[in-house]
């Protein structure tokens, strides 16, 4: 359901961006209202919506290592549906609030483990964890880890 929520996020972006003016050249705290990229001194770049020189509405931030985060910002910050992408190969796809996931998501591990359910603060609130093969092996209640009943 995510998946699907992103997907159509991705396209009502790419529908928004084309109503909004390209970014001019220059520097991105000039930026506003517009759609454009910016590479940053150290390396990382940002591709996507600006309001009042920060990145706001839907856009992607690589880091210089090749991490990324697709989605939604507010203000500059990480904030609304969104996908962070590690270099090991670990996703999280969800819910972000002020740049930490918190709210509805799921956390895939590279190996395919993966953690479903409501995120506070970063951390599994109210969630189920699944091996590889989608077998649950624990949850988590009000934050607290939960073993498997069999």
């Amino acid at each position: 359901m995510i998946r699907t929520f992103l997907l159509a996020a991705g396209l009502a972006f790419t529908v928004k961006s084309l109503a909004l003016a390209p970014c001019p050249e220059g520097s991105s705290h000039l930026f506003d209202n517009c759609s454009g990229s910016h590479v940053y001194a150290n390396g990382d770049a940002y591709a996507g919506e600006w309001k009042a020189g920060k990145k706001h509405g839907q856009g992607t931030y690589t880091w210089a290592d090749g991490e990324r985060y697709e989605g939604e910002w507010d203000s500059g910050t990480k904030s609304g549906v969104g996908a962070y992408f590690w270099n090991n190969g670990d996703r999280y796809e969800g819910q972000f609030v002020n740049g930490i996931y918190h709210g509805e998501g799921t956390f895939t591990y590279a190996t395919g483990r993966s953690i479903s359910g409501e995120w506070d603060v970063g951390k599994p609130w109210n969630a189920v964890a699944r091996d590889p093969s989608g077998e649950v092996t624990h949850g988590f209640t009000d934050g607290v880890p939960q073993c498997r009943k069999n």
